[in-house]
């Protein structure tokens, strides 16, 4: 008896250890990312296409909305939902130091 709870445990812990813990952390990984986007991020979305973050809109009774340039003269509003990933930040620090000083 004890051994079939004790082998209950066991198949318990690994599945929790090897499938429940890394998916909560790539969820808390991809949620922080998803806070942090900034104008000039460069993203990936869900649906394969890869775009600049043109804009943030934040609406007071709906989820938070991004502007997408994905080329010159193409704008698509999207939910941040459907950002996969940030493939790379906007460099901050080369357009400060682009605008003149006051």
């Amino acid at each position: 008896m004890t051994e079939v709870i004790l082998i209950t445990l066991l198949v318990v812990a690994l599945f929790y250890l090897f499938f429940i813990r890394p998916a909560r952390s790539e969820e808390r990984r991809r949620q922080r990312d998803l806070n942090e986007l900034r104008v000039g991020d460069t993203v990936l979305t869900r649906g394969g296409l890869i775009a600049e973050i043109e804009g943030v809109e934040t609406p007071e009774d709906g989820p938070m909305v991004v502007l997408l340039r994905l080329s010159e003269n193409v704008v698509v509003r999207a939910r941040t939902a459907a950002v996969e990933e940030r493939i790379s930040a906007a460099d901050w620090d080369d357009e400060e130091a682009d605008e003149p000083e006051a």
